[in-house]
């Protein structure tokens, strides 16, 4: 993959298992045949199941993406694009948040959703996931857009583990009603997460409720309630929710 101009390096650094190089860059309009191809690559890698996970998008709304003035993140390694995910950034005129079944009372411009997080099968173990999410959230900071979002299958635990571990919380579920596929609506709001971050402490002391991974009616009754999963605990397979800090409402959420 050859640079051009119109790429900005948002961050460089060694690969964890190998120690090669690689670059966190934007991506261009110019990028679509090397997106697709990495978007299939991981596609095939998939078994059955996983490729659930993964909703394969077209060049037309790569097309439309861009001319939106949207972004996709990509990190290149020896030339190779090896991982890359979409960041949608809504507008008035473009209001639509691409997230199934998630109600969050915000203007569009105020809200940011990531998509489509893909690592190339020969490069995973390499936190590239983790530094995505990283970015994502620095440009979203940048451009005071303060909602951050993502949404992600309840099966796909990797994905939503590390949005977890990152400091984002499961708002709601949602259902897909095109196939019945559950779905975690995963939230943060950006200045106070990102303040966290950079103390090291993302979950204070709260009174918490433990569910495991698999009961999903009991993680829509606590989201409901106003509960926001916070944490993973893989040794019992648990999800940690926090209860709602102030005794009210639940937290309703936008109308995008």
């Amino acid at each position: 993959m050859t640079a051009n101009d119109n790429q900005k390096i948002l961050k460089t650094g060694n690969l964890k298992k190998t120690g090669a190089p690689y670059e966190i860059i934007t991506l261009t309009a110019s990028d679509i045949p090397q997106i697709l191809t990495l978007q299939n690559e991981v596609f095939d890698s998939l078994t059955a199941e996983e490729q659930n996970f993964l909703l394969r998008k077209e060049k037309a709304f790569f097309e439309s993406h861009f001319a939106h003035g949207n972004m996709v993140l990509g990190i290149v390694s020896n030339g190779q694009l090896v991982a890359q995910s979409v960041i949608l950034h809504p507008s008035s005129a473009h209001p639509k948040s691409g997230m199934t079944d998630m109600v969050l009372d915000a203007k569009p411009e105020e809200v940011t959703v990531l998509q489509g997080v893909i690592v190339h099968p020969d490069f995973r173990g390499n936190k590239l996931m983790t530094y995505m999410v990283d970015e994502w959230l620095a440009v979203a900071n940048a451009e005071g857009r303060q909602h951050a979002l993502a949404e992600v299958t309840t099966g796909n635990f990797f994905s939503w583990s590390v949005f977890l571990k990152e400091g984002l919380g499961i708002h709601s579920l949602g259902c897909d009603k095109s196939d019945g596929t559950d779905l975690y609506n995963m939230y943060a709001e950006v200045a106070p997460l990102m303040e966290k971050r950079l103390k090291g402490d993302f979950n204070n002391a709260a009174a918490v409720v433990k569910v495991p991974v698999c009961d999903i009616d009991s993680q829509k009754t606590l989201t409901n309630a106003g509960f926001l999963g916070v944490a993973f605990e893989a040794a019992n397979q648990n999800i940690v929710f926090e209860a709602p800090k102030k005794a009210a409402k639940p937290p309703q959420g936008p109308k995008i």
